[in-house]
Protein backbone atom coordinates (compact mmCIF):
# COMPACT_ATOMS: atom_id res chain seq x y z
CA UNK A 1 0.00 0.00 0.00
CA UNK A 2 1.38 3.42 -0.96
CA UNK A 3 0.94 6.49 0.20
CA UNK A 4 1.13 9.50 -1.39
CA UNK A 5 2.60 13.06 -0.23
CA UNK A 6 -0.01 15.93 -1.67
CA UNK A 7 -2.34 18.31 -0.20
CA UNK A 8 -5.13 15.73 0.04
CA UNK A 9 -4.57 11.98 1.64
CA UNK A 10 -3.82 9.72 -0.68
CA UNK A 11 -3.24 5.76 -1.22
CA UNK A 12 -3.06 3.18 -3.84
CA UNK A 13 -4.88 -0.13 -3.48
CA UNK A 14 -5.07 -3.08 -6.08
CA UNK A 15 -8.48 -4.33 -6.25
CA UNK A 16 -8.48 -7.80 -4.67
CA UNK A 17 -10.81 -10.90 -5.43
CA UNK A 18 -13.23 -9.99 -2.62
CA UNK A 19 -16.25 -8.78 -3.26
CA UNK A 20 -16.26 -9.23 -7.01
CA UNK A 21 -19.38 -9.37 -9.36
CA UNK A 22 -19.42 -12.12 -11.70
CA UNK A 23 -17.98 -10.17 -14.22
CA UNK A 24 -14.58 -9.76 -12.09
CA UNK A 25 -15.54 -5.92 -11.42
CA UNK A 26 -15.56 -4.63 -7.92
CA UNK A 27 -19.15 -4.63 -6.74
CA UNK A 28 -19.90 -1.26 -4.32
CA UNK A 29 -19.52 -2.21 -1.33
CA UNK A 30 -16.81 -3.77 -1.68
CA UNK A 31 -15.03 -0.53 -3.05
CA UNK A 32 -16.78 1.52 -0.53
CA UNK A 33 -15.03 -0.37 1.93
CA UNK A 34 -11.84 0.99 0.85
CA UNK A 35 -13.15 4.31 0.62
CA UNK A 36 -14.29 4.06 3.72
CA UNK A 37 -11.09 3.21 5.18
CA UNK A 38 -8.66 6.13 3.23
CA UNK A 39 -10.29 8.08 5.89
CA UNK A 40 -9.16 5.86 8.40
CA UNK A 41 -5.97 5.72 7.04
CA UNK A 42 -5.56 9.68 7.14
CA UNK A 43 -6.27 9.82 10.47
CA UNK A 44 -3.98 7.11 11.53
CA UNK A 45 -1.36 8.91 8.98
CA UNK A 46 -1.38 12.15 11.66
CA UNK A 47 0.51 11.53 14.47
CA UNK A 48 -1.10 11.21 18.12
CA UNK A 49 -4.85 12.20 16.34
CA UNK A 50 -5.72 8.74 17.70
CA UNK A 51 -4.31 9.16 20.97
CA UNK A 52 -6.42 12.65 20.88
CA UNK A 53 -9.56 11.24 20.30
CA UNK A 54 -8.87 8.39 23.09
CA UNK A 55 -8.20 11.24 25.65
CA UNK A 56 -10.99 12.97 25.03
CA UNK A 57 -13.28 9.86 24.43
CA UNK A 58 -14.07 11.36 21.15
CA UNK A 59 -15.63 9.38 17.95
CA UNK A 60 -16.65 10.68 14.26
CA UNK A 61 -19.57 8.77 13.38
CA UNK A 62 -20.58 8.89 9.80
CA UNK A 63 -24.49 10.43 9.00
CA UNK A 64 -24.73 10.47 5.31
CA UNK A 65 -22.74 9.15 1.72
CA UNK A 66 -23.41 10.93 -1.30
CA UNK A 67 -21.58 8.70 -4.35
CA UNK A 68 -21.27 9.35 -7.87
CA UNK A 69 -19.87 6.35 -9.65
CA UNK A 70 -18.08 6.61 -13.25
CA UNK A 71 -16.67 3.36 -13.77
CA UNK A 72 -16.30 0.22 -11.59
CA UNK A 73 -12.29 -1.38 -11.56
CA UNK A 74 -11.51 -5.11 -11.86
CA UNK A 75 -10.03 -7.48 -9.94
CA UNK A 76 -5.86 -6.77 -10.21
CA UNK A 77 -6.77 -3.08 -11.17
CA UNK A 78 -4.27 -0.62 -9.49
CA UNK A 79 -6.63 2.43 -7.76
CA UNK A 80 -5.75 5.54 -5.88
CA UNK A 81 -8.20 6.89 -3.66
CA UNK A 82 -7.71 10.65 -2.18
CA UNK A 83 -9.64 12.09 0.63
CA UNK A 84 -9.85 15.38 2.25
CA UNK A 85 -11.43 17.55 4.69
CA UNK A 86 -13.89 19.94 3.52
CA UNK A 87 -14.72 22.12 6.39
CA UNK A 88 -16.67 21.83 10.02
CA UNK A 89 -19.60 23.82 11.39
CA UNK A 90 -21.01 23.30 14.98
CA UNK A 91 -20.69 19.23 15.62
CA UNK A 92 -20.05 18.47 12.28
CA UNK A 93 -17.67 17.74 10.04
CA UNK A 94 -17.29 17.17 5.66
CA UNK A 95 -15.26 15.02 3.90
CA UNK A 96 -14.81 14.67 0.67
CA UNK A 97 -13.36 11.62 -1.67
CA UNK A 98 -11.76 11.06 -5.04
CA UNK A 99 -11.28 7.29 -6.91
CA UNK A 100 -9.12 7.22 -9.85
CA UNK A 101 -7.74 4.33 -12.05
CA UNK A 102 -3.75 3.74 -12.67
CA UNK A 103 -4.17 6.51 -15.84
CA UNK A 104 -5.66 9.15 -13.17
CA UNK A 105 -9.69 8.97 -14.93
CA UNK A 106 -12.33 9.11 -12.49
CA UNK A 107 -14.21 6.51 -11.36
CA UNK A 108 -15.63 7.50 -8.15
CA UNK A 109 -16.55 10.69 -6.59
CA UNK A 110 -18.22 11.03 -2.87
CA UNK A 111 -19.21 13.79 -0.19
CA UNK A 112 -19.97 12.36 3.28
CA UNK A 113 -21.03 14.22 6.67
CA UNK A 114 -19.53 13.21 9.84
CA UNK A 115 -20.44 14.08 13.53
CA UNK A 116 -18.25 13.85 16.74
CA UNK A 117 -19.75 12.23 19.49
CA UNK A 118 -18.97 11.58 23.11
CA UNK A 119 -18.13 8.14 23.47
CA UNK A 120 -19.57 8.21 27.28
CA UNK A 121 -22.73 9.55 26.39
CA UNK A 122 -22.80 9.91 22.84
CA UNK A 123 -23.95 13.05 22.94
CA UNK A 124 -21.93 15.57 20.46
CA UNK A 125 -19.36 17.66 20.55
CA UNK A 126 -17.95 20.61 18.79
CA UNK A 127 -13.90 19.64 17.39
CA UNK A 128 -11.67 22.00 18.26
CA UNK A 129 -9.15 23.53 16.07
CA UNK A 130 -6.62 21.80 17.55
CA UNK A 131 -7.92 18.50 15.85
CA UNK A 132 -9.23 20.55 12.77
CA UNK A 133 -5.79 21.40 11.75
CA UNK A 134 -4.25 18.38 11.94
CA UNK A 135 -5.99 17.34 8.82
CA UNK A 136 -4.56 19.79 6.93
CA UNK A 137 -5.26 22.17 3.58
CA UNK A 138 -9.22 22.12 3.22
CA UNK A 139 -10.91 21.49 -0.11
CA UNK A 140 -14.15 21.81 -1.62
CA UNK A 141 -16.32 18.90 -2.17
CA UNK A 142 -16.32 17.64 -6.55
CA UNK A 143 -19.93 17.31 -6.72
CA UNK A 144 -22.55 19.28 -5.60
CA UNK A 145 -23.29 19.12 -2.38
CA UNK A 146 -27.12 16.87 -1.97
CA UNK A 147 -27.60 14.85 1.26
CA UNK A 148 -31.45 14.95 0.97
CA UNK A 149 -32.98 11.51 0.49
CA UNK A 150 -36.28 10.53 -0.95
CA UNK A 151 -39.33 9.52 0.28
CA UNK A 152 -40.39 5.53 0.19
CA UNK A 153 -44.19 6.76 -0.60
CA UNK A 154 -42.59 7.56 -4.03
CA UNK A 155 -41.55 3.88 -4.65
CA UNK A 156 -43.31 0.50 -5.31
CA UNK A 157 -42.89 -2.08 -2.58
CA UNK A 158 -40.17 -4.49 -3.62
CA UNK A 159 -39.80 -6.90 -0.44
CA UNK A 160 -39.51 -6.87 3.06
CA UNK A 161 -36.80 -9.08 5.41
CA UNK A 162 -36.09 -9.72 8.24
CA UNK A 163 -32.04 -10.03 9.87
CA UNK A 164 -30.76 -10.30 13.10
CA UNK A 165 -27.07 -8.34 13.21
CA UNK A 166 -24.48 -10.67 14.40
CA UNK A 167 -20.96 -9.85 15.32
CA UNK A 168 -19.36 -10.21 11.59
CA UNK A 169 -21.03 -6.87 11.18
CA UNK A 170 -19.79 -4.89 13.79
CA UNK A 171 -16.67 -2.57 13.98
CA UNK A 172 -14.50 -1.49 16.43
CA UNK A 173 -17.32 0.70 18.23
CA UNK A 174 -18.96 -2.40 18.79
CA UNK A 175 -21.89 -0.63 16.24
CA UNK A 176 -22.97 -2.39 12.86
CA UNK A 177 -20.04 -0.99 9.79
CA UNK A 178 -21.15 1.52 7.59
CA UNK A 179 -20.73 -0.98 4.93
CA UNK A 180 -22.74 -3.64 5.69
CA UNK A 181 -26.03 -2.03 5.78
CA UNK A 182 -25.67 -1.40 2.16
CA UNK A 183 -24.26 -5.55 2.16
CA UNK A 184 -27.08 -6.25 3.26
CA UNK A 185 -29.54 -4.72 0.25
CA UNK A 186 -26.71 -6.32 -2.34
CA UNK A 187 -28.23 -9.34 -0.09
CA UNK A 188 -31.61 -8.89 -0.95
CA UNK A 189 -31.76 -6.70 -4.39
CA UNK A 190 -33.44 -8.91 -7.87
CA UNK A 191 -30.65 -11.22 -9.61
CA UNK A 192 -31.58 -9.13 -12.23
CA UNK A 193 -30.25 -6.20 -10.67
CA UNK A 194 -27.01 -7.69 -9.25
CA UNK A 195 -26.26 -9.26 -12.70
CA UNK A 196 -27.32 -6.63 -15.71
CA UNK A 197 -27.42 -3.32 -13.89
CA UNK A 198 -24.52 -1.44 -12.11
CA UNK A 199 -24.60 1.45 -9.72
CA UNK A 200 -24.46 5.06 -10.42
CA UNK A 201 -25.59 7.21 -7.82
CA UNK A 202 -25.67 6.10 -3.95
CA UNK A 203 -27.22 8.04 -1.14
CA UNK A 204 -27.14 6.20 2.67
CA UNK A 205 -28.68 8.32 5.52
CA UNK A 206 -27.71 6.45 9.08
CA UNK A 207 -29.69 7.76 11.89
CA UNK A 208 -29.50 5.24 14.40
CA UNK A 209 -26.92 2.96 15.15
CA UNK A 210 -27.30 -1.08 15.40
CA UNK A 211 -25.83 -3.40 17.96
CA UNK A 212 -25.18 -7.55 18.17
CA UNK A 213 -28.33 -9.22 18.44
CA UNK A 214 -30.45 -6.22 17.38
CA UNK A 215 -33.25 -7.27 15.07
CA UNK A 216 -33.88 -4.89 12.01
CA UNK A 217 -36.49 -5.42 9.55
CA UNK A 218 -35.15 -4.08 5.74
CA UNK A 219 -37.83 -3.13 3.28
CA UNK A 220 -36.98 -2.41 -0.55
CA UNK A 221 -38.75 -0.94 -3.22
CA UNK A 222 -38.09 0.13 -6.97
CA UNK A 223 -39.34 2.18 -9.39
CA UNK A 224 -38.22 2.86 -12.90
CA UNK A 225 -36.99 6.10 -14.39
CA UNK A 226 -39.65 8.12 -16.42
CA UNK A 227 -38.37 8.37 -20.32
CA UNK A 228 -35.54 5.98 -19.72
CA UNK A 229 -35.95 1.87 -20.23
CA UNK A 230 -32.23 1.85 -18.72
CA UNK A 231 -32.25 3.16 -15.43
CA UNK A 232 -33.85 1.82 -12.23
CA UNK A 233 -33.76 3.09 -8.39
CA UNK A 234 -34.03 1.27 -5.48
CA UNK A 235 -34.20 2.77 -1.78
CA UNK A 236 -34.22 0.59 1.08
CA UNK A 237 -35.75 1.32 5.16
CA UNK A 238 -33.69 -0.56 7.64
CA UNK A 239 -35.94 -0.24 10.85
CA UNK A 240 -35.14 -1.25 14.27
CA UNK A 241 -37.84 -1.23 17.02
CA UNK A 242 -39.93 0.38 14.34
CA UNK A 243 -38.10 3.10 13.86
CA UNK A 244 -35.69 4.56 10.88
CA UNK A 245 -32.00 3.42 11.32
CA UNK A 246 -30.33 3.71 7.78
CA UNK A 247 -31.95 4.88 4.36
CA UNK A 248 -30.36 3.79 1.11
CA UNK A 249 -30.81 5.31 -2.58
CA UNK A 250 -28.97 3.56 -5.09
CA UNK A 251 -29.49 4.79 -8.79
CA UNK A 252 -28.64 1.83 -11.25
CA UNK A 253 -28.03 1.51 -15.13
CA UNK A 254 -28.21 -1.27 -17.17
CA UNK A 255 -25.66 -3.09 -19.00
CA UNK A 256 -25.72 -3.03 -22.70
CA UNK A 257 -23.61 -5.61 -23.92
Amino acid sequence: MKVKHNTKFNLDYRVGFNSLLPDDTISLPGLMEYVQEASLYHTNSIPGAFDYYDKMNWVWVLTHWQVEVYNTPKVADTINISTWAVGYKAYFGERGFEVVDAGGKRLLAANSNWILLDRTNYKPVRPTEYIAQKYGERHPFLIPKDFSMPKAEVFDPLSNHGYIATRRDMDTNNHVNNVNYLKWIYDFIPEDLYLNHRPISLKVAYKKETHPGDTLHISLFDRKIAATVNHTETFATIEKNGQIATEIYIKWEKVIN
